[in-house]
């Protein structure tokens, strides 16, 4: 509780920190995916039960994603408030899950721990290591190199790879990963490898696919870190026992296929339809330079070497964590769009490994070394919430809304209908379907087909030299209904919409117009 508390100071500072003309959005990190949650959870509030993409105009079918989100949307609009709340309120929801499923992954982490040690000071000090433990990314601020190799530091943007980015906001990677670790658990039951537990049971297997499955729908690709580990410790079995272990096989196998529904689904719907197979392309999240990987992971690497060899020796089932963390490399650089993601997790067995080593070096007598490289892990996470506090302060215009903007997309999502599409500017359209049901011509950088494309469409459209004819071929080629004016619009160029002939202006007020597309 400690830990969430602390983490969610930036987000307290950010509320006490808002002015009568300027109220915070409810998010401060990654902002175009923060706002893409909340639009998500917008239909699920207003009744959806699939997901359509709200930030593009090419009309798709609605598909089986984001359950979380259309879900949490849905608790959301329960909530007590007036009607015109539904935003704060959905603000409100999705921070209650973040603690409340970060609270959830926090015990579960330390059940799967327990699990595999039953040293209680290697739990804790691993505990610690997997909630606020991060990587040299400070060191390398600090030199100057945020842009080291072509990338910022994985410990400030990567939240598959450091639990504290899951628990300040990511609730579904939260869940999804408690899924991840109590699957895994189920699995180590169904192969009765821990010593202590009974005769394996065909259940628990079944079990592990189930929740698998319920993560899956969560996270899809997280089923393909779910094999790997499977595969890797079913390997690992083998050679310790030097046996061919057929029945641990099988039970794999049954727990695997089960969430195979999800990948199979998955692949279908972002090969076959054409909206989102083009969102796929777009969604490149490939892993850095490896040194990168190194930097944020070579400390607790440098700790566990410590471990290895007793951990192998070990009759517990330590040696699971030494299987998850030697599949990573391959994972990270697989022939995927999403690399650097399919490193969710592996810092909860690398923590493992890390504590069993600081303990025995210290035990040995070399205390000096286990608190310096422990040290040089723990200054990421206090730098990144010092960073987000001070940034806070200063009010910075995407995070901190203008009222005169709220006003006037209130105003806009009482008269819009799910398929009505509103052409704005980037920053304008991002936030636009997160406080309305309707859809934007630009407004992410994955989710909008041909976002370049769209975005030099947009800066031509607001240009006072382009032709209207052009204007109206636009217009009608993506079926805009709404143009949204306000200072984000003017700074594309000095294009007023007053002055065409096939836009009606609906609304006006404080900076800010509305204009409906005549056709």
């Amino acid at each position: 509780m400690v830990a969430l508390l602390v983490i969610s100071i930036p987000y307290a500072l950010a509320w006490g920190c808002q002015t009568p003309g300027r109220v915070f959005s409810g998010f401060n990190f990654l902002m175009d995916d923060a706002f893409s949650y909340l639009a998500k959870m917008r239909q699920g509030a207003e009744g959806a039960w699939l997901f359509h993409i709200a930030y593009t105009p090419e009309p798709h079918p609605g598909t089986l994603f984001f359950p979380f989100h259309l879900l949490l949307g849905k608790v959301a609009a329960l909530l007590p408030g007036p009607e015109n709340s539904l935003t704060t309120r959905m603000v409100w929801a999705y921070h209650g899950a973040r603690v409340a499923f970060g609270l959830g992954l926090l015990l579960t982490v330390y059940r799967f721990l327990a699990e595999f040690t039953a040293r209680v000071l290697v739990r804790r000090l691993a505990w610690l290591m997997v909630t606020c433990g991060g990587g040299l990314g400070w060191l390398l601020v600090a030199l100057g190199q945020a842009d080291w190799l072509g990338s910022m530091p994985l410990d400030f943007i990567l939240p598959e790879g450091f639990t504290f980015l899951v628990l300040y906001a990511f609730p579904h990677i939260a869940l999804a990963r408690t899924l991840l670790l109590w699957g895994i658990l189920f699995l180590v039951r169904a192969w009765g490898a821990n010593p202590k537990a009974q005769s394996p049971k065909p259940k628990w297997a079944a079990l592990a696919g189930l929740v698998w499955l319920a993560m899956g729908l969560i996270v899809p690709f997280y089923v393909a870190v779910a094999w790997a580990v499977t595969g890797a410790a079913w390997l690992v079995l083998a050679l310790r026992e030097r046996r061919l272990p057929q029945r641990e096989g099988l039970t794999a196998a049954a727990a695997a296929l089960i969430p195979a529904l999800v990948v199979a689904y998955s692949a279908w719907v972002f090969t076959s339809e054409p909206v989102y197979a083009t969102w796929a392309a777009q969604n490149r999240i490939l892993s850095p330079h490896p040194l990168h990987y190194l930097a944020a992971y070579g400390v607790p690497l440098a700790l566990a070497t410590f471990a290895m060899r007793d951990v192998w020796r070990d009759e517990g089932l330590a040696w699971l964590a030494l299987a998850w963390v030697g599949v990573v490399p391959l994972l990270v650089y697989l022939p995927f769009n999403l690399q650097r993601r399919l490193v969710e997790g592996a810092q909860v067995p690398l923590s493992l490994l890390a504590a069993a080593g600081a303990v025995r070096v210290w035990e040995s007598g070399r205390r000096w070394l286990v608190v310096a490289l422990l040290a040089m892990m723990i200054p990421t996470s206090p730098v990144f919430l010092a960073g987000s506090s001070v940034w806070m302060l200063a009010r910075p215009p995407l995070v901190f809304r203008d009222v005169g903007e709220i006003a006037a997309l209130d105003w806009l999502a009482g008269r819009v209908r799910p398929d009505d599409v509103v052409l704005a500017a980037y920053e304008t359209g991002n936030y636009l379907p997160a406080r309305v049901g309707a859809r934007v011509f630009l407004g992410h950088g994955l989710e909008t087909v041909d976002a370049a494309e769209k975005e030099a469409l947009v800066t031509r459209f607001f240009d006072a030299t382009t032709d209207d004819i052009w204007r109206q071929r636009l217009l009608a080629r993506y079926g805009v209904d709404v143009v949204f004016w306000g200072p984000a619009e003017r700074a594309l160029g000095a294009f007023d919409p007053r002055t065409a002939s096939c836009l009606r202006q609906v609304y006006a007020g404080q900076g800010y117009a509305i204009f409906a597309v005549e056709r």
